[in-house]
């Protein structure tokens, strides 16, 4: 009941924001708008504050490395399996890779501190160091790559990542963690009321992109994608775990991080980057729609510890 009180929420957004847009309220001009704000500044302060609010341990970095990093590695090269369809476009792999590999660290967030009270913010906040540049980065290349057409030169791929704000925020909260820099409260608890009017803006902004009358156009895109990230990554996260051995509390944390659906600024980042923002729109919704039948599997797993 729990697991699903967090995900209920989520998938009512989206319903919202197709609603909204269906009937064109408060106009077709609003939602490009919610777009650029929420991917330009609401996202890049929730990562900023995450990283910067939570003391970190770095000695958990290799079994992160291990444990979670190759999984989401692995799922993001399966996506290559759906050039084998030749009604495949590009701008779709693109958002295939987003599903794959990418983690809604915020729903993470929540069920991590429910299952590990004491530890699961820290345990988490690490993975996040490791985990969100991995994604960010390897999701912008991928769409500087695949999306609409640029100058295809490293110069033009490394200049789409400095200036990216994810990637601009990921290396600020790194840098003011590891530097101990304090920041005036007033501050930041500023940065944390913009950061958690980051998910809700977003989910709208899905709902908003909905076309539910195309939603199962290319089923390998979303099935390809979908099993890779809520079924193969977090198995073999799993069994990372238990060939390592590693300890129950991160264990229990690096499952649920590898087992909840993709990130909801996925989304955004196609819409702003020329992927395929339906297709990215649709594998959210499918992928929030099936966790609510493979969250509670891994959950199970984790009570075994």
């Amino acid at each position: 009941m729990s697991l699903l009180n967090i995900l209920t929420p989520l998938y009512l957004l989206i319903t919202l924001g197709f609603i909204l847009n269906k009937y064109r309220f408060p106009n077709k001009e609003f939602w490009p708008g919610i777009e650029r704000m929420t991917y330009y500044i609401l996202f890049p302060t929730l990562i900023f504050v995450a990283l910067v609010k939570v003391p970190v341990d770095l000695s958990l970095l290799g079994k992160i490395l291990i444990v979670i990093l190759i999984p989401a590695i692995v799922s993001g090269l399966l996506q290559w399996l759906g050039f084998v369809s030749p009604n495949l476009d590009k701008t779709t792999f693109s958002s295939m890779f987003q599903g794959a590999v990418r983690n809604n660290t915020p729903v993470a967030l929540v069920i991590g501190a429910w299952l590990v009270p004491d530890k699961g913010l820290a345990i988490m906040a690490v993975i996040i160091l490791v985990m969100l540049p991995y994604n960010n980065i390897s999701s912008i290349l991928i769409l500087l790559r695949y999306g609409k057409p640029i100058d295809n030169n490293l110069f033009a791929w490394w200049h789409g990542v400095a200036k990216n704000p994810f990637i601009i925020a990921c290396a600020l909260g790194l840098s003011f963690n590891l530097l101990e820099i304090k920041l005036p409260a007033p501050l930041i608890d500023t940065a944390d009321f913009l950061g958690r009017s980051a998910l809700p803006f977003a989910l709208l902004a899905v709902g908003a992109g909905l076309k539910f009358n195309s939603i199962f156009e290319n089923k390998i895109a979303i099935l390809l994608s979908s099993t890779a990230k809520l079924i193969v990554f977090p198995l073999m996260c799993w069994g990372l775990c238990v060939l390592l051995n590693v300890e129950a509390d991160f264990a229990k944390i690096a499952i649920i991080f590898s087992a909840v659906p993709t990130a909801i600024s996925s989304y955004i980042l196609a819409r702003q980057m020329g992927g395929d923002a339906e297709g990215m729109a649709q594998i959210i919704s499918f992928q929030i729609l099936l966790a609510a039948f493979t969250l509670p599997v891994f959950l199970l797993i984790t009570q075994q510890y």
